[in-house]
């Protein structure tokens, strides 16, 4: 087994591996040039497991490599660490497909940083300590732009979507950004100092949820069931009640609803970050290619 950690990671991880037994590459950075290696590795034989949504959740060519490469090498992609840091997301929309149901929308709180900042936040205390604590945690990416900017969510909606049989381009996914532009421009090093920006617009947005009796949740939703694909990431202002606002901590919560579970949808929920349950994902997909399970 061979390991590419850290944000720049091995891009030549199969020229140190000696051919005595199966490879697997387990990538766990969130670099681009380690990603854009996935379905070469696969193509030559290497199995890949990852927790880098820059490889099934970027360009649907890319998408279209990874799945090619499989085929073409006789591997495996262990992807469940990628959506929900390895609920039962990925294999559910697969097992349901395989048994002839047909996914017609997928919405869901995928973000476990994300579910922690605006499950803990209340509106009094300044929004951006909140971020800062849930980077402190190791829920939060390493730039936590990638969360508050929803292109993070964007890229666990496109797998999901992908995997659902719905072959999104990431322009068709439409993102509400909360990053205020001035943030958004800044270099990484600078970014913690500027996070009060996000401050007021956050304070603004809880107020007006409150007086509705409603909650703040970061959703994602992807809808086939009027005739076309439509796809959105942003915050939303949830009635109490609804399944989406009813998570804690760091879960994620996903609704699937298809021709079997269309008026009660099929509800998966659990912890969402995470570096145990992330590491757990990956251990578990290494495993399962290791014992031949399917």
């Amino acid at each position: 087994m061979l390991a590419c950690s850290g944000r720049g990671g091995d891009t030549d991880a199969l020229d140190a591996f000696s051919g005595d037994a199966p490879a697997i590459v387990v990538d766990a950075t969130g670099s681009e040039a380690v990603a854009a290696r996935h379905a070469d590795w696969l193509a030559r034989g290497a199995h890949v497991v990852t927790a880098s949504k820059l490889g099934q959740g970027a360009s649907l060519d890319r998408w279209h490599a990874i799945q090619a490469a499989c085929v073409r090498g006789n591997t495996r992609y262990g992807d469940s660490a990628t959506v929900g840091a390895g609920l039962p997301l990925l294999r559910t929309l697969r097992a349901l497909r395989d048994g002839g149901d047909a996914v017609l929308a997928v919405a869901g709180v995928l973000s476990g940083s994300m579910a922690w900042v605006f499950g803990e936040y209340d509106g009094a205390r300044a929004f951006s300590g909140f971020v800062r604590r849930a980077l402190d945690a190791g829920y939060a990416e390493p730039d936590p732009r990638d969360d508050l900017s929803g292109e993070d969510v964007r890229r666990k909606l496109l797998i999901l979507a992908r995997t659902a049989g719905f072959l999104l381009e990431p322009n068709q996914v439409e993102v509400e950004s909360i990053v205020p532009r001035a943030l958004a421009r800044l270099p990484p090093h600078d970014v913690d100092a500027a996070l009060s920006q996000l401050d007021a617009p956050m304070r603004d947005r809880f107020r007006s949820a409150y007086r509705a009796g409603e909650r703040l949740r970061h959703v994602a939703r992807m809808d086939a069931r009027n005739g076309r694909v439509v796809a959105r990431v942003g915050l939303e202002s949830l009635a109490a009640d609804d399944p989406l606002a009813t998570a804690c901590g760091t879960d994620n919560r996903i609704a699937i609803h298809c021709e079997r579970y269309d008026s009660q949808p099929l509800v998966i929920q659990g912890p969402g970050a995470g570096a145990g349950v992330t590491a757990a994902a990956l251990l578990d997909d290494v495993l399962g290619i290791a014992q031949g399970r399917s």
